[in-house]
């Protein structure tokens, strides 16, 4: 066997020998993909939250709720003859869509008069709004074409006659927080908080298996209390974190000039726990890694597929339920919630403090996890000097 094919031979031993290669190279791809199809597996946004304000009050307008309802888009979950009560339900994210009929709708059909039926619509997540203008717009024409055929069929009318007869219900919509359905607006944010966290993740990762593997891990241990581990071993990295949080939203917002409207100290905030709360699950992960491959792999087995679980760009509403649940254990999740309510909303700091209790909590089980593999490294070195000696 000549040198190439015996190089050859060992590499295919190699692959098949080694787990963590053999993981990467056939289990990793089938995970994921299995993940993205179960992610996806309703093939389109359905069952939207939505709020009818409903000032007419008659038979035409229950039927166009029920219509509403009846389509697959939306499901309606609340119905209202006030408008301040529908736009503080988008506010709080109760509902995506707010649909109100006008006074005199009937009587307008009836007489054959222009109505107009307005569609207001939470557009910082174009997911949803994309599918519930279009959605909106197809129920509505729909059922304005089903009221004049009923009136022509009534009459006997047809051609130039029947034209009196004719139903006008126009369609319009209004879009919230990002009017021109700007893609600058929407997914930026979203990669650019993911390209963060995979950052710090990957860093901070190796902050102890790098010690592991350089054999000085078990005299650090000895020599530090755990307080001392993670303020000397972390600050650096939560400096530099909240530098390039800070730093990159700078070039976004200033650089490519895209708006905002919330307070930027109020990012700064939710960023700041967001990045303790990767710091404290990675410093976790280190700990119980036995080498820096293998804590690269579980941080990127966690970083890579949170941003489509996040619900930023799929909402949540229409994962399954058990694919939402994993999101939803997910920090990106409610940083990326505190991003869009701050830039893209203008929401204020009560809009953000579930994703900060939330964060919070994350970052309290991290720093508690890698508590527990600090005691049992240091029981293991303890033992491994007494042994020694």
């Amino acid at each position: 066997m000549n040198s190439w094919s015996a190089l050859f031979a060992k590499e295919w031993r190699t692959i098949f020998t080694n787990k963590t290669i053999r993981n990467i190279l056939f289990v990793i791809p089938v995970l994921y993909f299995s993940l993205f199809g179960f992610l996806y597996g309703t093939q389109k946004v359905m069952d939207i939250p939505t709020v009818i304000v409903d000032h007419d009050e008659t038979e035409l307008t229950r039927e166009i709720i029920r219509a509403i309802d009846h389509d697959q888009s939306f499901a309606v979950t609340a119905i209202t003859p006030s408008e301040k009560e529908a736009e503080d339900m988008i506010n709080h994210e109760k509902a995506f869509v707010e649909i109100i009929l006008p006074a005199g709708l009937t009587a307008n059909a009836k007489a054959g008069k222009d109505s107009e039926v307005l569609t207001i619509v939470d557009g910082s997540n174009l997911m949803i709004s994309n599918t519930a203008v279009r959605a909106a717009n197809s129920v509505i024409k729909s059922i304005s074409a089903g009221i004049t055929l009923k009136k022509l069929e009534a009459k006997g009318e047809w051609g130039n006659e029947g034209l009196s007869f004719f139903t006008g219900i126009d369609y319009r919509y209004r879009v919230l927080y990002n009017p021109t359905f700007s893609y600058m607006s929407f997914m930026v944010f979203g990669l650019g908080a993911a390209v963060l966290q995979q950052v710090v993740f990957l860093a901070v990762a190796l902050a102890v298996t790098k010690e592991k593997e350089e054999g000085t891990w078990g005299d650090t241990l000895r020599s530090n209390s755990f307080f001392k581990l993670v303020t000397a071993k972390l600050l650096p990295y939560l400096i530099i974190s909240t530098f390039n949080l800070v730093l990159t939203f700078t070039i976004l917002l200033k650089g490519f000039g895209i708006p905002y409207y919330g307070n930027p100290m109020h990012l700064l905030l939710v960023g700041f726990v967001f990045n303790l709360a990767i710091l404290f699950i990675g410093f976790a992960i280190s700990f119980f890694s036995p080498n820096q491959l293998q804590a690269t792999q579980v941080a990127m087995l966690i970083a890579v597929p949170s941003f489509m679980l996040s619900g930023y760009t799929w909402p949540l509403m229409s994962m399954p339920p058990v694919i939402a649940a994993i999101g939803e254990s997910m920090p990106l999740t409610y940083f990326l919630h505190g991003v869009r309510e701050v830039l893209s909303k203008g929401h204020g700091f009560t809009y953000i403090q579930h994703d900060l209790i939330v964060l919070t909590l994350m970052a309290m089980v991290g720093l508690f996890g890698s508590y527990l593999a600090y005691l049992i490294h240091v029981r293991k070195s303890y033992t491994k000097t007494l042994e020694n000696a």
